[in-house]
C-alpha cells in the first residue's frame, strides 16, 4: 500500500501538478499510516521504510529531490525535442540565427568600442578613489594642454598642492605625454612616453612585473634622475621579455638613460587611447624636451595632475577642504603674475575642482562619447527589428502549430508545461545566435579597429573577446527571448483547446487576430528602419559637405611628413640650418614642383595661438584678441596653392637675425586693418603699454582652414620658422606632378641621406590626411549605412512573410471572389493595399521620429539640418521601393490563384 502511494506521488510529480498542499496530503496520509501500524491496524506495513515516511519532514524533502530531478530530466527532454523541431525547419532555423548572429554580433562589437573607449576602468587598485584636478580661470603664461587648459599645472604649483594637501589625498601624482626618439636598438625610431613623478606608480598602485619602479628618489632635482621604466609591451615587442635588459642604457633624445624596470601586464598609462612605450622622471624633462621652459617655471602650465582620495571621503567634501589650501597658494604665486586689478580678483577666485578619474583621463572621449552613445542606440534599433521580424515569424509557426498545442492540452499538459517547451525552442534560438554573434563580434571589431588611422588615438583597443563582452552577448540573448519568443509564445498558449480540433477553417478564423499583430510588427520595423536609412543620411549629407568644403588650399598631388630634431639635441638654429639643407635637397628631386615646411601641421587637428597687437588699433575693453599662427618656410604659400593677396612671400634671407616680418590672412587684415593698406604695417604677439609692435607685415593671403575643415575662418598670421627661437619639429609638404603615394621612400631617404637618427613619422598625402582629420564622420556615416541597408532588408523579408502569409491563410477567399468576377488586378491591388497602409503608417511615424532624432544628433553634423527634405524624400522613396519589392510576390501569388483550385483549397 505504501509503495502505491508513492507511485501515485511520482506521476502527479511528473505531470507538474504537485505544490506544497499535495506534500502536506502525503505526509499527514503517511503518517496516519504509521499510526494504523503502531496500533496493530496495518501489520504487514512496518520496518525502516516505514519509519522513514512517516516523517512528515523527510516525505518532503524526498519530494524536493525527486521535483529536482524530475525538472532536470523533462528540461533535457525540451531541448532535445527543441532541438528535433528546429532541425525538421532548416530554413527557418538558419534564417532566425543569421538575423540573431548579426544583431547580437554587431550589438557586441559597438558595445566592446564603447566599452573600451568610455566604460573601461584604469586597471589598478580602486580606481574609484582616483580624481583629476581642474582650476578653471586666467593663467599668465605659457598654458599646453591636449584639450583642457584648467588641467594643466605648473610643476611648482603641483609640488605646492601634493605637500598641503595630506589630510585630503593619499598620493597626488603628475604627468604628461612627449614624444620620443630612442636609438641604440639597433635602428632609430619614434616612440611615445610620459614624464611622471616620482610617485606615479605608487599613487595608482602599481607594481613592477621586472626590476623596480620610481621612487621619491627618483624624483630630487633637474637632469638628476637619468633612468627608465618601459611598458610591458614596449619590453616584450623590443626586447622579447628578456630579463638582462635591466641596467641596459637606452639613448632617448640625445640622453643615455638606464632602464630599472618594466611596468605590470595590462597598465597602459592612465589616458584612454594612449600607449606609451617607457615612463622617465620628470625631473629629465629638460633633458627629454631640451627646447621647453624651464622645469621651474612658475608661469609654464604642462603637468596633468591626478591624486587619490583618502579612503571615505567624497569628492564634494575634498573639494571644500581644498580650497583653504589652495588659495594660501595662489596668493603666494600674485606677486609674479603681471595682471590687472580685474583679473587679480579672478585670479585669486580660482578653485581647485576635482573630477571621476576611474576611467582614467577623458581625452579622446570628447570627440567620441556622442558618436558612440548614437552607434549603441542605433545598432539596438537593429537587434529589435531583427526581434520584431522572428516575434512575427514564430507567430506564423504558431498558427500552424495550434493542432500541436491543442493536442498537448487536451491530454493534461499544463499550460506552463507548455510555455516551456515553447521558450527552449527560443532559448535554443538564441543561444545558436548568440554563439555565432561571439563569432561574428570580433570579426567586426577588428575591422572597425583596423579603419580607425592612428591619428585619431586610440592605438590601446583591442579585439579579443573578455569577460564583459561574454556577459553582455549573454544579457542579449536573453533579451532577444524575452522580445521574440516570450510573447508569441503566451499568445499561443491562449488558444483554446476545442478550436483547433475541429476543422481549419476554425483555425483560419481564429489567425485574423495573429495576422494584425505581424502588420504592427511590420509597422514597428518601417518606423525603425526608417530613423536608420535617415540618420545615415543625415551623416552621409555630413560627409560629403565636409569632403566638398573650400579649404583655402590645393590638396591635390600634396604629400606631408614629419621630423622633430630637438629630440637629437638639434638647437633651434642648427634645426633652420638642417630644414634649409633638407628643402633644397627634396626640391631637387624628380617630380617635385616645390617643397616647404610648417611647425604646426595643417588639417591634423592641432593649433596654436596668442594675442596680438596691431599698429594704429585700439581694441574695446575684454575683446579678445586671441589669434591663430604658424611658423612656416620659404614659398609656404605657393607649395600650399594659398593665394598671395598683397606683398610677398618669406624669402630665404628672412632669418633670425633679419628684420622680424609676418604675412596676415584676409580675415585678420579686414579686422585690425579696415580700410588701410596692412602691407608695411606692424604687429606683435603679446600686449603692453610701453613696448610697440616690431613685427612688419609684408603680405596678405587669402583665408584657408588651418586645424580641421570644420573649423571657421579666423585672424592668423604667419612667422618665419628661422624667426622661432623655441623651433622643435616642423610638418614638411611636398608638391609633385607624380603620384604622392609614391614618394614615401624617396623622402625617408632623403631625410636620412642627411641624418640617419631622425626618424620620419607622418608620411601621407594631404587627401588622406583630410580624411583622417574626418574620420568620425565617414564611420558614422558607414555604420549607419550598413546598419540601416541590414534594417531595410529585415524589414523587407518581415513584410515578405506577412503578406505571403496573409496570401496562404485567404487563398479560399480570393478564389471566392475571383469567381465572383474579382479581377487579377483587383486582386493584386486587395494584397499591395495592406502593404501601401503598413508602410504609409511606419513612414509617417518614422519621419517624424527621424527629425526628432535629427535635431538631437544635429551637433555631430557639419552644414545639414537634422530635418533635411532631401535625406527624408530620398528615406521615405527608399522604403517605398523596398515595401513594393517585397509585397509585389505575394500580390502576383495572390493574382494568380484559379478558383476552381482556392475552392477546393483546406
Amino acid at each position: 500500500m505504501l509503495s502505491e502511494l508513492w507511485l501515485r506521488v511520482k506521476a502527479l510529480l511528473r505531470r507538474r501538478e504537485f505544490d506544497q498542499e499535495l506534500e502536506d496530503e502525503v505526509a499527514f496520509h503517511l503518517a496516519m499510516r504509521e499510526e494504523k501500524r503502531r496500533s496493530g491496524g496495518d501489520p504487514g506495513s512496518g520496518g525502516a521504510a516505514s519509519r522513514e515516511f512517516g516523517n512528515p519532514a523527510v516525505v518532503r524533502e524526498r519530494c524536493r529531490e525527486m521535483r529536482s530531478f524530475i525538472l532536470l530530466e523533462t528540461l533535457w527532454q525540451d531541448v532535445r525535442y527543441g532541438a528535433r523541431v528546429l532541425r525538421r525547419s532548416p530554413v527557418f532555423a538558419a534564417i532566425a540565427i543569421a538575423t540573431l548572429a548579426l544583431g547580437i554580433g554587431a550589438n557586441t562589437a559597438i558595445f566592446s568600442l564603447t566599452y573600451q573607449v568610455l566604460l573601461r576602468l584604469l586597471p589598478v587598485p580602486h580606481p574609484e578613489e582616483l580624481v583629476i584636478l581642474r582650476s578653471p580661470g586666467p593663467k599668465n603664461g605659457r598654458v599646453s594642454s591636449d584639450g583642457d587648459d584648467a588641467a594643466s599645472f605648473s610643476y611648482p604649483l603641483y609640488k605646492a598642492i601634493r605637500e598641503r594637501s595630506g589630510q585630503v589625498f593619499t598620493g597626488v601624482l603628475a604627468r604628461q605625454t612627449v614624444p620620443l626618439s630612442v636609438s641604440g636598438l639597433g635602428n632609430t625610431e619614434r616612440g611615445e612616453g610620459e614624464l611622471v613623478s616620482g610617485n606615479y606608480f605608487e599613487v595608482l598602485g602599481v607594481w613592477p612585473a621586472l626590476g623596480r619602479i620610481f621612487g621619491p628618489q627618483d624624483e630630487t632635482s633637474p637632469g638628476a634622475n637619468p633612468v627608465v621604466v618601459l611598458s610591458y609591451g614596449y619590453w616584450k615587442r623590443h626586447f622579447g621579455n628578456d630579463p638582462s635588459v635591466l641596467n641596459k642604457e637606452i639613448n632617448v633624445n640625445g640622453t643615455l638613460l638606464t632602464v630599472v624596470g618594466v611596468s605590470q601586464l595590462g597598465f597602459s598609462g592612465v589616458e584612454v587611447g594612449e600607449q606609451p612605450d617607457m615612463f622617465i622622471p620628470i625631473t629629465m624633462k629638460p633633458q627629454i624636451q631640451p627646447n621647453s621652459d624651464p622645469l621651474e617655471g612658475r608661469k609654464n602650465h604642462w603637468a596633468a595632475v591626478l591624486a587619490r582620495l583618502k579612503p571615505g571621503l567624497s569628492r564634494s567634501n575634498a573639494e571644500a577642504a581644498l580650497q583653504a589650501i589652495f588659495r594660501p597658494i595662489l596668493e603666494e604665486d600674485l606677486p609674479l603674475e603681471e595682471l590687472s586689478p580685474r583679473k587679480k580678483e579672478q585670479f585669486l577666485a580660482r578653485k581647485l575642482l576635482l573630477q571621476d578619474g576611474s576611467h582614467g583621463r577623458q581625452i579622446v572621449q570628447q570627440d567620441t562619447r556622442g558618436p558612440l552613445i548614437m552607434l549603441s542606440a542605433m545598432v539596438g534599433l537593429v537587434l529589435i527589428i531583427a526581434c520584431a521580424n522572428l516575434a512575427g515569424l514564430l507567430i506564423a509557426r504558431g498558427e500552424a502549430r495550434q493542432r500541436e498545442i491543442a493536442v498537448r492540452l487536451s491530454l493534461g499538459a499544463s499550460r506552463r508545461r507548455v510555455l516551456r517547451l515553447l521558450l527552449t525552442e527560443g532559448f535554443l534560438l538564441a543561444m545558436c545566435g548568440a554563439a555565432a554573434g561571439l563569432v561574428i563580434a570580433p570579426l567586426l571589431l577588428r575591422a572597425m579597429l583596423k579603419a580607425i588611422p592612428k591619428s585619431a588615438g586610440l592605438s590601446d583597443l583591442r579585439a579579443d573577446l573578455n569577460l564583459n563582452l561574454l556577459l553582455f552577448a549573454v544579457g542579449l540573448s536573453l533579451l532577444s527571448i524575452f522580445l521574440f519568443a516570450l510573447f508569441p509564445a503566451l499568445r499561443l498558449l491562449r488558444v483554446s483547446v476545442q478550436g483547433p480540433l475541429k476543422d481549419q477553417s476554425a483555425a483560419a478564423s481564429a489567425g485574423t487576430s495573429a495576422a494584425a499583430l505581424r502588420k504592427w510588427l511590420i509597422v514597428m520595423q518601417v518606423i525603425f528602419t526608417t530613423v536608420l536609412l535617415a540618420a545615415a543620411g543625415l551623416f552621409t549629407r555630413s560627409l560629403i559637405n565636409l569632403r566638398d568644403v573650400r579649404l583655402g588650399l590645393n590638396p591635390d598631388h600634396l604629400v606631408e611628413f614629419s621630423i622633430a630634431p630637438e629630440l637629437n639635441r638639434y638647437t633651434p638654429v642648427q634645426e633652420v640650418q638642417l630644414l634649409e639643407r633638407l628643402r633644397h635637397d627634396i626640391s631637387g628631386l624628380p617630380g617635385v614642383r616645390s617643397v616647404s615646411a610648417a611647425e604646426v601641421p595643417v588639417m591634423a587637428g592641432d593649433s596654436m595661438s596668442g594675442n596680438i597687437s596691431a599698429e594704429g588699433y585700439t581694441p574695446a575693453e575684454n575683446e579678445n584678441t586671441d589669434t591663430g599662427k604658424n611658423f612656416v618656410g620659404p614659398n609656404y604659400f605657393s607649395t600650399m596653392n594659398i593665394p598671395l593677396l598683397a606683398g610677398r612671400e618669406f624669402r630665404e634671407s628672412d632669418t633670425e637675425t633679419s628684420p622680424k616680418v609676418a604675412i596676415i590672412n584676409q580675415k585678420l587684415a579686414e579686422r585690425y586693418f579696415a580700410g588701410r593698406n596692412p602691407v608695411g604695417q606692424r604687429m606683435m604677439f603679446g600686449s603692453s603699454n610701453t613696448k610697440k609692435p616690431d613685427i612688419e607685415i609684408v603680405g596678405v593671403v587669402a583665408n584657408s582652414k588651418h586645424a580641421d575643415p570644420r573649423e571657421t575662418v579666423t585672424p592668423f598670421a604667419y612667422v618665419p620658422y628661422a624667426q622661432d627661437p623655441e623651433l622643435g619639429h616642423v610638418t614638411f609638404y611636398v608638391r609633385t606632378s607624380q603620384d604622392p603615394a609614391s614618394a614615401a621612400n624617396t623622402l625617408r631617404a632623403a631625410v636620412a641621406a642627411v641624418d640617419s637618427a631622425i626618424p620620419v613619422y607622418g608620411v601621407m598625402t594631404m587627401d588622406e590626411r583630410r580624411d583622417d582629420t574626418i574620420f568620425t564622420e565617414r564611420f558614422m556615416a558607414l555604420l549607419c549605412m550598413i546598419m540601416g541597408i541590414l534594417a531595410a532588408v529585415l524589414a523587407a523579408l518581415g513584410l515578405y512573410g506577412v503578406m505571403a502569409y496573409i496570401v496562404a491563410r485567404r487563398t479560399r477567399e480570393i478564389g471566392i471572389r475571383m469567381a465572383l468576377g474579382a479581377t487579377r488586378g483587383g486582386v493584386a491591388w486587395l494584397v499591395l493595399g495592406e502593404v501601401v497602409r503598413m508602410t504609409a503608417i511606419g513612414l509617417l511615424v518614422g519621419l517624424g521620429c527621424a527629425v526628432l532624432v535629427g535635431r538631437a544628433i544635429a551637433s555631430q553634423l557639419f552644414e545639414v539640418s537634422g530635418a533635411n527634405p532631401l535625406v527624408l524624400a530620398i528615406t521615405a522613396c527608399l522604403l517605398c521601393a523596398v515595401a513594393l519589392l517585397a509585397g509585389g510576390l505575394p500580390a502576383r501569388r495572390a493574382a494568380g490563384v484559379e478558383p476552381t483550385i482556392a475552392l477546393r483549397y483546406e
